[in-house]
């Protein structure tokens, strides 16, 4: 008895090392009980409540409930974004528990997603690989069968009935290789497609799929067991929105009517599935901290480095620590960013509360989110540049544009339901109106022509003086009388040698500064109009004049 208890501790020892180190093998044979110092711990994906995605970054505001037991527990909480900034985690909730400490982690094979796509993948290349073997299997077979087809003739003892019985063979070999082969080749063309839209899915899941998993754990300390609620705010990277608009205007009596969107975008390793959408005008990326003013110090042949010991604040640089530590804080009531969500009209920046739940999954693709839809009170005039261009293009002027809180950003511009192109908004500029060009109008007719009887070129004591004529034609060939701005111009003189003095451009505006002419007219219909502009430049005797 004695030598078949050493020999059963000596194979346990030898081959049950890692099950001994784990419960111990006093406790296995014996009944002893060592005390397993030990923590509990509980894994739970968070469930996104709300985000609010800025121009660049998002804040994602989630929510975990789960039961913990007395004692410490390890709580992991799992859905969290990949791109998570460390620093920007806040924890707060219910529950009888007091938070011993927060880490940011990343889990290199929790990537759900990743993983099911790239086994597929696997699967589908095996499954090919295999047929592609049968196939070559099958061609090896059909080789050997012909490389002994040879038939030798009586002499060698073969009779017709062999023949026929050979050629029977032959017949039916070849036949269900063939067949084989066909059935093969269509087996390799299916799971090749499959493969290529394995493949195609992970390229269109962009960089996601190569992201580990994000975690959170928290370290709870409980009494008791009980019920907790944690809720969890934190910013993630790789996620914004930018704006487009669709201009649409009837006909130049109506209204602009403009639909106001948003491309949003995320690449945060997570699915934002059915959640509530904020959206910011506000950029986390450009900082908030007042630049300072140091300082400026000049020397000869010398260069001073100014060291300031806020110079790492100013560039905007933050730790990257992975890990914060909390100090032991039991969890109550915390507040919301229900103000936050529900303002429209903030200090800093205008928040688009979209109440309609979205789907945007990881992986950068966009997705097209409305956020308001406008009726613009607008004025059309047609404006032209005859020295550039000979037709008019058709623009609709707002006023009291500042108040629809426009972002810079690219319209589609529809005109009489046919898209006519595109047309930048820079929401940023300070203007009393935003003028939005709705493209050409072929109906209106420009021409500029030279006056070759006016133009000249004569010697004036010690200087030269050239003279220029244009004819400029307005011809309206449309049946309704329409407003029209025409533009030309004058050089501007940067040298007081050159004289630039303006003969004739009767009924302009004109900027001495900028040398333009602004005409405002009114043409009716099929009505022609011809304006007269004339101008001289004197300049010195066997001077190149560059801009005439």
């Amino acid at each position: 008895m004695k030598i078949y208890l050493k020999s059963l501790l000596t194979l346990f020892f030898t081959k049950n090392s890692i099950l001994h180190s784990t419960l111990g093998l006093g406790a296995l044979l014996f009944g002893f009980h060592f005390p397993i110092f030990s923590q509990g711990q509980v894994k739970v994906d968070a469930e996104n409540q709300h985000i609010t995605v800025f121009l660049n970054r998002a804040q994602i505001d989630a929510r975990v409930k789960t039961t913990v037991q007395a004692g410490t527990t390890k709580m992991v909480i799992g859905n969290v974004a990949t791109t998570a900034d460390p620093n920007s985690i806040q924890i707060g909730g219910k529950g009888d528990v007091v938070i011993m400490g927060v880490k940011f982690k990343q889990n290199y094979l929790g990537n759900k997603k990743r993983s099911v796509l790239e086994d597929s993948l696997k699967m589908a290349k095996t499954e090919l690989e295999v047929v592609e073997v049968l196939v070559k299997v099958a061609e090896n077979e059909r080789n050997m069968l012909m490389a002994n087809s040879n038939i030798k003739n009586e002499k060698d003892g073969v009779t017709p009935e062999d023949l026929k019985e050979m050629l029977d063979f032959f017949r039916t070999k070849l036949t269900e290789i063939g067949t084989r082969q066909m059935q093969l080749v269509r087996q390799s063309k299916d799971l090749q497609d499959k493969v290529n839209r394995f493949q195609q899915q992970l390229t269109s899941q962009g960089t996601n799929v190569n992201q580990p998993a994000g975690e959170i754990e928290l370290t709870l300390q409980a009494k008791a067991s009980s019920a907790v609620e944690v809720n969890l705010t934190y910013i993630a990277n790789n996620a914004g929105w930018s704006p487009v608009y669709d201009i649409r205007a009837k006909d130049v009596k109506s209204n602009i009517d403009l639909a106001y969107r948003a491309n949003v975008y995320q690449s945060t390793g997570i699915d934002w599935k059915n959640v509530k959408l904020t959206l910011s005008t506000a950029n986390p990326a450009e900082g908030g901290t007042k630049p300072e003013l140091y300082a400026q110090y000049v020397n000869i042949y010398e260069s001073v480095v100014i060291q300031t010991k806020n110079a790492r604040m100013m560039k905007g640089e933050a730790p990257q620590a992975m890990e914060m530590a909390a100090a032991p804080v039991a969890m109550a009531d915390v507040s919301t960013t229900a103000s936050f969500v529900n303002t429209v009209q903030s200090t800093l920046a205008v928040n688009f509360d979209i109440s309609i739940p979205y789907n945007i999954p990881s992986g950068g693709n966009v997705e097209m989110v409305d956020i308001q839809n406008h009726s613009l009170r607008s004025t059309y005039k047609y404006y032209t540049v005859p020295k550039f261009d000979k037709d008019a293009f058709l623009t609709a002027i707002i006023t009291d544009w500042e108040k629809y809180n426009l972002l810079p950003g690219t319209a589609n511009v529809y005109f009489e339901g046919t898209f006519v192109g595109t047309t930048d908004i820079a929401g940023g500029e300070a203007k009393d109106s935003l003028l939005i060009s709705l493209g050409r109008d072929k109906k209106i007719i420009a021409k500029r022509e030279t006056i070759e009887e006016f133009k000249s070129r004569k010697n004036v004591g010690s200087n030269i003086r050239e003279s220029f004529g244009y004819r400029l034609t307005l011809r309206n060939t449309k049946n309704e009388p329409i407003s029209i701005v025409m533009e030309d111009q004058v050089p501007i003189s940067q040298d007081s040698r050159i004289e630039v003095e303006l003969e004739d451009a009767k009924g302009a505006d004109f900027n001495r500064e900028t040398g333009k002419l602004t005409w405002n007219l009114t043409l009716q219909p099929l009505e022609n109009k011809e304006i007269l502009l004339k101008y001289n430049v004197k300049y010195p005797k066997g001077k190149n004049i560059q801009g005439l």
